[in-house]
């Protein structure tokens, strides 16, 4: 049996709660300083130029989502600043994490790059998880308890086959290297079919 999906399907459905206009707030891996990891992305989103229902994204947009921890107008300014100080602490006590990203993935929404080792920031998102659980009220940790990192390099916007998609990627790019020294805390919303975001803070590993 493929471990691919044999079609492609919306990614741009509204997820409950979410709404125009409405923010989550969200910790990302952002790749504004990850050249080699960002090349990776491009080598694919060439592959991928030009088929139908896809929409890449652009390098400002491109993220690993770490955790998502709720909306922004259930968050008071109080919790957010105590969940930053204690994800600070506890990220002091981690070192830097280099991955190697380029292990395809293919979901019915998305076209995706993995990481290996696949657990290496496993203490990352932990870190993060208690931090949430012990500062923020009305938080998201039960909707993703697990979790595999990725990077996405296109969402589909159409039901068709995968088929092309994967014709594409035949012949994949070389796995490149992926250092996370920090992670970011961002205020995201959707604006027609892309994530943009605003950023609220940068907490660094091993600091």
């Amino acid at each position: 049996m493929s471990p691919y999906p044999a079609r492609m399907s919306d990614h741009w459905w509204w997820r409950p709660g979410v709404r125009p206009g409405r923010r989550l707030l969200v910790w990302h891996v952002l790749l504004h300083d990850q050249g080699d990891a960002r090349d990776v992305v491009r080598q694919c989103q060439d592959k991928l130029a030009g088929l139908a229902g896809l929409d890449l994204i652009p390098e400002d947009w491109l993220h690993m989502t770490t955790q998502i921890v709720g909306f922004a107008d259930e968050i008071s300014p109080a919790e957010v600043e105590r969940m930053l100080r204690e994800t600070a602490d506890r990220f002091a006590t981690l070192k830097p994490v280099e991955v190697e990203l380029g292990k395809l993935w293919l979901h019915s929404e998305a076209v995706m790059l993995g990481i290996r080792p696949p657990q290496a920031l496993d203490p990352v998102r932990e870190a993060i998880r208690y931090a949430v659980a012990g500062s923020v009220r009305v938080h998201q940790l039960a909707d993703e308890p697990e979790w595999t990192p990725h990077v996405s390099v296109a969402y589909s916007h159409g039901d068709g086959p995968a088929k092309p998609v994967l014709d594409a990627l035949a012949v994949r790019p070389e796995p490149r290297a992926l250092r996370v020294h920090e992670v970011h805390l961002v205020e995201q919303m959707r604006v027609g079919r892309l994530y943009r975001w605003d950023m609220r803070a940068a907490l660094p590993l091993g600091a």
